[in-house]
């Protein structure tokens, strides 16, 4: 049966599709098989029920989402119809019924070119049209001028790690604030994994289903070919039936048992129907060897074009899937930020390990790469090792804090890696931290406590004549701003 998610929960796995005639069906996470795709509201289903006749057994996502306006099925033949089955046999006998009024109405006796029905770009991105939808749906949403995107492939646990740490944490997030990016995330996954998994492609294969079964003009005429060798075994039939009647009737003059004025009459009707027949395969095959000459010609030179173009945008997909989960996961990480960042529970359970870079996967990443002995790391870890501080090196800003005072600590931390995910801060409680600090690293912007006890102007003084900070602008926080610190 055909229907559409009207809800659907993943912290709960549990949900409800409605059908055609609008009945509402029961959905559970365990009667839903399909590796592709997670359930999400708007989706279109295919799906079957138990006896009671409104608990979902088996569900999966319908491979028709969306319905061009050029294209055969259209969504009402979605809700017509119970299985995806049914609408592939659908576009298949339109498709038989498109080449048979073009067989029907072609002169192949003349025929002298086959053309070009649907162009290979296009065959090949309606092969991968699913694929190309999921990106398109990615980049539609993408600023071009986002900066830091993340390598999902390097960070994809630390990123499902931060969400469900901060689900876990915060109970007034659920993992369901996050349905359509783990969504997108496990399409482009099994589209990519399965682009690396297929190394040797039958293009072949792809070529025959994705180019000629598109290609009315190259089917009507393969018809044609097909129909003109049926013909001619049906005449050489005729022929072969002639000659057995010709000898019949020799038979018959020789022992003069019948009018021979009558036999001969006959025999000369049967030789004229043998010569119309003979000349008829003459013709016949005339054009069978043209046509085939003509469908030859074209399946090999479209082949050759076909092969070019599909490696083409075979390779651009592949680059384009990987940027895409790219993308998602860093709007993914970005979300979880800003969650996380203005979330209370955070801030108490979090932030309490001294932690002073900004809640998002590279922090996990972080936590976890400091734990290793460098000198034992696997080929992946080394290339997550170089990977995180490559990214770190290119994006992220240091600001400084003077302080011993915890909720000055802690809020100001808050306040500047709020702004954004690769601000971190560096925290020094005693003068010689902050003057080791400053001649070791570029720090975007100082703060410092009035209270601590040291010299405040000494401490600017000698961070303006440090090699790294000399423009960097330090901010003595006013007491007040210390006296309105809540816990």
């Amino acid at each position: 049966m055909h229907g559409k998610i009207l809800r659907y929960s993943i912290s709960t796995g549990s949900g409800v599709v409605t059908n055609a005639s609008k009945k509402i069906f029961e959905l559970r996470k365990e009667s839903w098989h399909d590796t592709r795709f997670l359930p999400v509201v708007g989706m279109l289903v295919e799906f079957r029920c138990n006896t009671n006749g409104y608990s979902i057994t088996d569900a999966k996502a319908s491979y028709y989402q969306d319905f061009p306006p050029n294209g055969i099925i259209k969504e009402i033949d979605f809700w017509k119809s119970d299985t995806d089955e049914e609408l592939k046999q659908k576009e298949q006998d339109t498709r038989n019924q498109i080449a048979q009024k073009i067989f029907k109405e072609t002169n192949y006796f003349t025929l002298k070119t086959i053309e070009i029905t649907s162009p290979v770009q296009d065959c090949i991105k309606e092969y991968f049209a699913q694929e190309f939808n999921a990106i398109k749906f990615i980049m539609d949403e993408n600023d071009s001028n986002t900066m830091g995107k993340i390598n999902y492939l390097a960070t994809k646990r630390f990123l499902i790690k931060a969400m469900d740490y901060l689900v876990f944490t915060d109970r007034n997030i659920t993992i369901d604030t996050f349905t359509n990016d783990l969504q997108r995330l496990n399409q482009l996954e099994y589209s990519y994994k399965n682009f690396t998994k297929n190394v040797n492609i039958n293009l072949e294969k792809i070529y025959e289903e994705c180019f000629l079964e598109m290609q009315y003009n190259y089917r009507g005429a393969i018809k044609a070919i097909l129909s003109a060798r049926e013909k001619i075994l049906q005449l050489n039939n005729k022929i072969k039936n002639s000659i057995y009647e010709i000898k019949q009737i020799k038979a018959k003059l020789e022992n003069k048992k019948n009018d021979e004025k009558t036999l001969n009459i006959k025999l000369e009707n049967i030789r004229m129907n043998m010569a119309k027949a003979e000349e008829e395969i003459k013709i016949l095959r005339k054009a069978v060897e043209n046509l085939t000459t003509l469908t030859d010609g074209f399946k090999s030179q479209n082949f050759q074009i076909f092969g070019v173009v599909f490696k083409k945008i075979y390779e651009i997909l592949v680059n384009k899937t990987k940027e895409a989960m790219d993308i998602c996961a860093t709007m993914l990480d970005d979300k979880i930020w800003k969650l996380g960042m203005a979330s209370t529970a955070i801030k108490n359970m979090f932030f309490k390990h001294n932690i002073n870079d900004s809640y998002c996967a590279m922090t996990f990443l972080g936590q976890y790469l400091s734990r290793l002995d460098k000198n034992k790391l696997s080929e992946n870890e080394r290339a997550v090792y170089n990977y995180y501080y490559k990214y770190k090196q290119s994006y992220e800003k240091k600001f400084l804090i003077f302080t011993s005072n915890q909720k000055l600590e802690t809020s100001l931390k808050i306040q500047i890696m709020s702004i954004s995910k690769n601000y971190s801060v560096i925290i020094v409680k005693k003068d010689g931290e902050f003057y080791s600090n400053i001649n070791q690293q570029k720090f975007e912007l100082g703060y410092i406590d009035p209270y601590v006890d040291v010299d405040v102007k000494q401490l600017i003084e000698e961070a303006r004549n440090s090699k790294y900070n000399h423009d960097t602008k330090f901010t003595i926080v006013s007491k007040e701003q210390i006296a309105a610190i809540k816990d």
